[in-house]
């Protein structure tokens, strides 16, 4: 007994068959740009669950599959649970991924959730975006093409993204609860995670 004892911590129990976020983060209130060009407070998330996820419309490969599993989550849940769940789409390239840009990348997988960015002509309005990265611990690396010279949105038109992918799901106390990546991808997991949360 006293050689296992240790192994089991009782502060760190594993609730989710996702990634369990312990201790559970909060993060701060945050406005930003949606596909419509206006702005969206994240307040009016208060109270409900939240499938956050993070795309970037010239993904080649992750973010399709994202955003295709959001859709097949939604589509799932009953018109009960569809009223206390929202679903929100965070870009992690705002210079190309601008309210058209949404837009059209909505279109393309047929889903009606916001799409944020923010406009990245003043530097402390991608801070505000950097931070949102920072509070779910979105990692964003761009590397750039040598030869990139043109500008679009602010930025050199050639380079690539990485990222953190995948969703966090958040309780209704804007918790981050559990995290869900490419490596452990599972769509009827997360399902059962955001059913788990509702109870």
């Amino acid at each position: 007994m006293m050689l296992t004892a240790g192994c089991l911590n009782p502060a760190e129990p594993d609730f989710y068959q996702g990634e369990d976020i312990n201790p559970v983060q909060v993060y701060r209130e945050f406005e930003l740009q949606d596909n419509n060009d206006s702005l969206f407070n994240s307040t009016i998330l208060d109270g409900t669950l939240v499938v956050f996820g993070f795309i970037y419309v010239n993904c080649p490969d992750v973010c399709p599959t994202t955003t295709t599993d959001m859709k097949w989550l939604e589509s799932q849940l009953t018109e009960s649970e569809r009223s206390n769940v929202n679903f929100i789409s965070i870009t992690v390239d705002p210079w190309r991924d601008g309210p058209i840009a949404l837009t059209e990348y909505m279109e393309q997988f047929n889903v009606t959730w916001p799409h944020l960015t923010t406009t990245v002509e003043a530097e402390e309005n991608l801070s505000l975006l950097e931070n949102v990265w920072t509070d779910f611990s979105i990692g964003v690396v761009l590397t750039e093409a040598n030869s990139s010279t043109s500008l679009g949105r602010g930025h050199t038109v050639y380079y690539d993204v990485q990222h953190t992918d995948g969703v966090v799901l958040v309780d209704e106390y804007g918790y981050q609860r559990v995290r869900w990546t490419h490596e452990n991808w599972n769509s009827e997991g997360i399902l059962n995670d955001l059913r788990s949360m509702m109870n």
